[in-house]
């Protein structure tokens, strides 16, 4: 069973909750640990609240201490880093890798404000094909640059695609970037997220990446990992048994999670 998530948003970012109210609900659900992961600052004026850089240090000593009060679960420390600046202080136990937007001619756009700006990005970009190409030439440069243990909601773009076709998910173009992309995440030992968040939020019925990327990180032997990128405690285990039984279906039997000796592989 899954009984831990890492992909964790208080009100020290953009989450609802605050750190006591998950780690009761965590404990509530049979979790063994909690990690959260707050938004790092990135720099850039951005419509979502920042852990800022000069408190990161702070957050992370206060974390500590709720370890040291709840002895019967382990909490965690870690930051989801931008794309536009992985800069971080202190020393967290883990980093998630994300791109949540596209910096073009020094204006930022959104990947998952809402549809609309999804497609006037893609319209900026001269095309689906051309956006989706430049949205992963940003994630492997991230990836690259950046020693980030966990890559973030992988296809954040696809988030309304579900309720608002932009494009077929099934071209064989767009299969061929992903195989390629996961290659490369591969070689760079990236762990791979299956992320839950926009079930939670009512704008999807099923976890990116998609069922035809889950199939290729089986086919490729990549490392995946299940977070909840909850925004709220009710979103801590969204849809956890239902992506158990996905994965079990196509014989991924192990996951990663994150415990006091690091990550390790566990089975499902």
């Amino acid at each position: 069973m899954i009984l831990t998530n890492l992909h964790t948003h208080t009100t020290y970012s953009d989450g609802k909750n605050s750190l006591e109210e998950y780690i009761n609900k965590a404990i509530e659900l049979g979790f063994d640990s909690i990690g959260f992961s707050e938004h790092a600052q990135c720099g850039y004026d951005i419509d979502c609240k920042e852990l800022a850089r000069d408190e990161q240090a702070s957050y992370f000593n206060l974390l500590d201490e709720l370890n040291e009060k709840h002895e019967n679960i382990d909490i965690f420390k870690g930051l989801e880093l931008d794309s536009l600046n992985g800069e971080y202080k202190g020393n967290p136990d883990y980093t998630i890798g994300s791109v949540h937007c596209l910096l073009i001619e020094n204006k930022i756009y959104f990947l998952d404000y809402n549809a609309e700006r999804l497609r006037e990005l893609i319209s900026v970009c001269g095309g689906i094909k051309p956006f989706i190409t430049k949205y992963y030439q940003e994630l492997l440069n991230f990836a690259k640059n950046v020693d980030y243990d966990i890559v973030g909601h992988l296809d954040l773009y696809t988030k309304f695609n579900e309720k608002k076709p932009i494009f077929n998910i099934n071209e064989k173009w767009y299969k061929d970037i992903i195989y390629n992309v996961i290659e490369e995440l591969n070689k760079l030992d990236k762990i791979i997220e299956i992320n839950t968040g926009a079930i939670a939020r009512g704008y999807r019925s099923s976890p990116y990446p998609d069922l035809n990327t889950i199939k290729t990180l089986k086919q490729l032997d990549s490392k995946i990992i299940v977070g909840s990128d909850a925004h709220t405690i009710n979103g801590l285990n969204c849809y956890f048994s239902e992506v158990e039984n996905i994965l079990k279906s196509l014989d991924i039997k192990n996951i990663y999670k994150f415990t006091k000796n690091g990550f390790i592989e566990t089975s499902l």
